[in-house]
């Protein structure tokens, strides 16, 4: 009697652990496992888990589990099989948690096992890259301003020599135009009249298949006398694109031609920028091309007017002067540039890009040339009026960063990398402004470490912005409230600029057709 009650007690216990580990064994053969925030002690868990797949009762591979009963059971292996049971049951119940009501497929994934192994998952892993990469352009700015701060003290000491030139060079003004206004374009024209240049000019009008009547405007002003030389280029038929329109100029340039400037129709340059431009390129023979400070004119307009306005002479002025005293500005605006005549019979035009400005001075750096920034060379330029506008606009110059980037990639890796940080720089305040940082930090994530991050960040900005409106504000006539106003308006175009900046680098991914988009 004794023997037979110990036996069939020992059969109940062996079937409650086998009923228990075909639970188990089911539970994994439906292939789910536990949400990972429900184990925070995941090592232990996968460690006990894992003897689950081995189970000799069944397997992943097996298949669903299924109880086969043999005709002649072996007595040592039905021991074996259920002293195994009882010891993973006995571990399983000793280490898991209460079950959590939410369930994951479980898939293999490098990415996840990756988690696992460093006991994060996926939101602490983007809040972790997130402040990686805001700390990294912090760092960015805080070098600028430091350089800003060093770079005046040691004009305070030495005072830079005049960049005034023995000979100034031939320049050829091109200013490309399509169905433009007729009141911006002669604007344009009796800005390059009365502009103060010692040196000899020619200015190229090309007509790029223009439908109103701007062309015979132009030529009833070309008619009366001039102090310069004009000559007139008409294509009949749009190209689509303003690179073609200035490669269709570049056979007409002047044998004796030393630097080549565009000018957009709609822009007004002051009378002293070409002359100011000029030196800045020669400032060094390195220099392959310089740009002026870019003014977008009407702010009193609209909100819009605004924005843009206080966009242009703000932190992205005083981190271009910084990169033109090493050499590296990345955006030579295409509204007013200038360019060494010789280096674009070498690298080319500019028709084979959607964005030329941009993708012809990421050429010219990554075959070892710098590019120069005069901000004392003023030119006022008429920007979107409209909010569509704004962002077909900015959509299109998304596009066009990350085109150049790859076409330096394609010269010079080793030349790119150098440009890297200032790409980087620029990708993180158009794609993860400082705006929805502090909100994300505050609000999804609650870390301290992203919120002090992103108000660092936004503190650096508007340091940048006061030091760039306090270095122009009598060139531009800026008083103290301009000095409050340009680090607001500055985080909301920041903020308002999202969407366009991500669609338009996910148009050059895609590698959609190219197309203007404000024509």
């Amino acid at each position: 009697m004794r023997k037979r009650g110990h036996a069939s007690r020992s059969r109940r216990a062996d079937g409650a652990w086998n009923r228990i580990a075909v639970a188990m064994q089911r539970m994994h053969d439906a292939r789910v496992s536990f949400h990972p925030q429900a184990f925070p002690h995941r090592s232990r868990f996968v460690r006990f888990a894992c003897p689950l797949q081995h189970l000799a009762c069944g397997s992943a591979s097996r298949g669903p589990y299924r109880r086969v009963r043999s005709a002649k059971p072996d007595p040592c292996e039905t021991q074996r099989r259920a002293r195994q049971r009882r010891a993973v049951a006995f571990a399983f119940a000793g280490c898991a948690r209460p079950m959590p009501n939410t369930f994951v497929p479980d898939r293999p994934d490098f990415g996840r096992f990756l988690l696992d192994a460093l006991a994060l998952d996926h939101l602490v892993l983007s809040q972790f890259v997130l402040t990686g990469v805001v700390g990294f352009s912090t760092l960015i700015l805080f070098a600028c301003l430091l350089f800003l701060a060093g770079w005046a003290c040691w004009r305070r000491l030495r005072r830079p020599p005049l960049r005034a030139l023995a000979r100034y060079p031939f320049v050829s003004i091109l200013v490309p135009f399509y169905n433009e206004p007729e009141g911006s374009l002669l604007c344009t024209l009796e800005s390059i009249e009365r502009s103060e240049y010692p040196g000899p000019v020619e200015v190229l009008l090309v007509d790029d298949g223009s439908t109103n009547a701007t062309a015979a405007a132009v030529a009833q002003w070309l008619a009366q006398p001039r102090g310069k030389r004009y000559e007139f280029i008409a294509r009949e038929r749009n190209g689509g694109a303003k690179g073609l329109a200035l490669d269709a100029a570049l056979p007409r340039l002047s044998p004796d031609s030393d630097v080549v400037t565009v000018i957009d129709s709609d822009t007004v340059i002051a009378p002293g920028a070409l002359r100011s431009a000029v030196e800045a390129l020669y400032a060094s023979p390195r220099h392959a091309a310089a740009c002026g400070l870019i003014v977008p004119a009407g702010r009193h307009q609209s909100w819009l007017h605004r924005l843009q306005f206080y966009e242009h002479i703000g932190a992205l002025a005083a981190i271009r002067y910084v990169q033109s005293k090493l050499g590296s500005v990345n955006v030579v605006a295409g509204a007013f540039s200038l360019h060494r005549t010789q280096v674009i019979r070498e690298l080319g035009g500019w028709g084979e890009w959607l964005v030329e400005d941009i993708a012809w001075t990421w050429r010219a750096l990554a075959h070892g040339y710098s590019i120069a920034y005069a901000p004392d060379a003023i030119a006022y330029t008429i920007c979107p009026t409209t909010l569509m506008g704004l962002f077909r606009q900015r959509r299109r110059w998304a596009r066009g960063r990350l085109e150049s980037f790859r076409v330096a990639w394609g010269i010079s890796w080793a030349r790119t990398m150098k440009m890297l940080p200032w790409w980087l720089l620029w990708a993180q305040s158009a794609l993860v402004p400082t705006l929805l940082l502090l909100f994300a930090g505050a609000l999804l994530y609650r870390s301290h470490a992203l919120l002090a991050v992103a108000a660092l960040n936004w503190v650096l900005m508007a340091a940048l912005n006061f030091v760039s409106v306090l270095h122009a504000r009598e060139r531009l006539q800026l008083g103290l409230t301009d000095l409050l106003l340009v680090s607001v308006y500055n985080t909301v175009i920041d903020a308002l600029l999202l969407p366009a900046n991500l669609i338009g680098l996910l148009d050059e991914l895609r590698g959609g057709r190219k197309s203007w988009m404000t024509r």
